[in-house]
């Protein structure tokens, strides 16, 4: 019979190796816990990982380890220990006998010396007068025992005297020898006994381990929404290809490298602002995963653990917990971010064909504190790579007004960032749902009957700009106020607002309560 218990019977049982997925073992596969985010990592797979050098990064957590003396000089973890041996006697397979020089198979165990003996060893045992009293129990009534019984007797390996007390200078569990010599509490150190200490203990554990499950939450919606953000762009950038394909579609085979340079610039403006998101989304379940692993093996080392390995799994963990619940994910920078393709300028395709359409980024910045939530308010950002091409097209695109100095520029409307209760087509915005639903799109405006101008409209030193814009409305219901209708602003910079512009250039329409229309 195989000496190893399957995984698949110990998957459940902090066993199995997190990297591998196999189980544990005293041999090659020796479970070694991590000091930097409380989990245990079989040897075999560590050794694999640091490449025979001094350095290993962490598989779980990258986190960067010195380790001179190699692999091996990470603790070993005796609860797992434990339970693999609790698992054998379980399984009735074979333990070898502690005190016999031949290996034979241990039939009991003694509780006091925490040995396991043959039939023969178990009848020495019993002899030696010192060890009469002791509570010996066989492999039988043992498979009849929770793991949790299965105790180990913790001895001082300087005094080899039990464990009783512990050491709060020091962090440590000591025996009563050492309360005397190297802990002795003349010297300023703080010793109270290990039930004390457990107690004290595990509320500070429980407090950071109740604080890391808030902050699972927390880390878990943040990922849900930085998810959310990684699809917007990725569909906006499906969405501008679209548009693209389509406004393309009825151009001449001249229209071809164009069309080919579009797309790439699609991929290569979404490829920048998905890189920012992906990375954000990539630390917080990095370190929602590092929560979540850290909190639940600490709970199940605990667990299986008596107080003595528990204040042990405690002290050595407390720093990696800690350092964990103070670490934050990286911040994306933004609130929404897009890639569109405008339209414009197709009236003049022949003179404008080597700037024809413009692949540009709208970023949302996130909400200012001082607006309330139920207030859409964000400042949008384009890229200046748009600026400079929105430039240059406007210069090609602007007619001069008789000999005033004065030029005209003809404007068309960004159908990709019209909000959805809105019909763009061409210069023409009609204030209708559409027949047919938008595409969604994180670069579309959220406040009702917004649109864009398909370029930013670059005056240049010395220069006068005259637009041109007809306004048809009817009111439908009067009310005693009077009720904002329609906007056109010129502002430095966009701004998405329920409010009326206060910056720039408006015009606005209201209806007045005095008259009938």
């Amino acid at each position: 019979m195989s000496d190893y218990v399957s995984a698949s019977a110990i998957k459940d049982l902090l066993t199995e190796c997190p990297i591998c997925t196999e189980h544990f073992d005293e041999v090659r596969r020796i479970p070694r816990r991590m000091p930097c985010c409380v989990q245990s990592i079989c040897q075999a797979c560590l050794e694999t990982y640091s490449e025979g050098l001094p350095t290993l990064s962490c598989p779980m957590c990258r986190h960067q380890h010195n380790l001179p003396g190699g692999v091996k000089s990470l603790p070993k973890e005796p609860i797992i220990l434990r339970i693999l041996d609790h698992l054998k006697i379980v399984k009735g397979l074979h333990l070898p006998c502690t005190d016999c020089p031949d290996g034979n198979p241990a039939m009991s165990r003694c509780d006091d010396c925490g040995v396991f003996l043959c039939q023969e060893c178990l009848n020495a045992h019993k002899r030696v007068k010192s060890m009469r009293d002791h509570q010996t129990v066989s492999f039988d009534d043992m498979r009849e025992r929770p793991v949790e019984s299965f105790r180990r007797l913790h001895k001082c390996t300087q005094h080899h005297q039990p464990l009783q007390f512990y050491c709060h200078t020091c962090d440590q569990v000591v025996c009563v020898s050492c309360t005397v010599v190297e802990h002795d509490k003349g010297s300023g150190h703080n010793v109270v006994s290990v039930e004390n200490a457990h107690e004290s203990k595990a509320a500070e554990n429980e407090d950071v381990l109740q604080r890391l499950d808030e902050k699972g939450i927390a880390l878990e919606k943040a990922a849900e929404d930085l998810q959310k953000k990684c699809d917007s762009i990725k569909s906006s950038r499906s969405t501008a290809k679209d548009d693209i394909n389509k406004a393309f579609t009825n151009l001449m085979e001249a229209l071809q490298q164009r069309k080919t340079i579009m797309l790439s610039e699609v991929d290569r403006r979404s490829d920048e602002a998905l890189k920012p998101a992906e990375e954000a989304l990539d630390s917080t379940v990095t370190l929602l995963t590092n929560v979540k692993s850290s909190t639940e093996y600490t709970r199940q080392m605990r667990g299986k653990a008596d107080k003595i390995e528990d204040l042990q799994v405690m002290g050595s963990s407390a720093a990696s917990l800690n350092s964990i619940l103070a670490e934050t994910p990286k911040d994306d920078g933004f609130d929404r971010i897009g890639i569109s393709f405008v339209s414009a300028c197709f009236k003049k395709i022949t003179s404008l064909m080597q700037i024809a359409g413009i692949v540009r980024v709208v970023s949302f910045a996130k909400r200012p504190d001082n607006v309330p939530l139920n207030k859409i308010y964000n400042s949008i950002t384009l890229d200046q790579g748009t600026l400079e091409q929105a430039a240059a097209a406007e210069y090609m695109n602007l007619e001069p007004v008789g000999g005033s100095g004065m030029y005209y520029a003809d404007l068309e409307w960004d159908s990709s960032t019209a909000s959805a209760q809105l019909t763009v087509s061409g210069s023409v915005v009609t204030n209708k749902m559409p027949v047919h639903p938008p595409p969604a799109s994180s670069c579309r405006l959220q406040s009702n009957r917004r649109v864009l101008a398909s370029t930013p409209l670059v005056v240049g030193k010395g220069q006068r700009i005259m637009c041109a814009m007809r306004v048809t409305f009817s009111v439908i219901t009067l009310e005693e106020k009077d009720k904002f209708i329609f906007e056109a602003a010129f502002t430095h910079s966009p701004i998405e607002s329920t409010k009326i512009q206060r910056v720039g250039l408006s015009v606005r329409i209201s209806t007045c309560s005095n008259h009938d229309e």
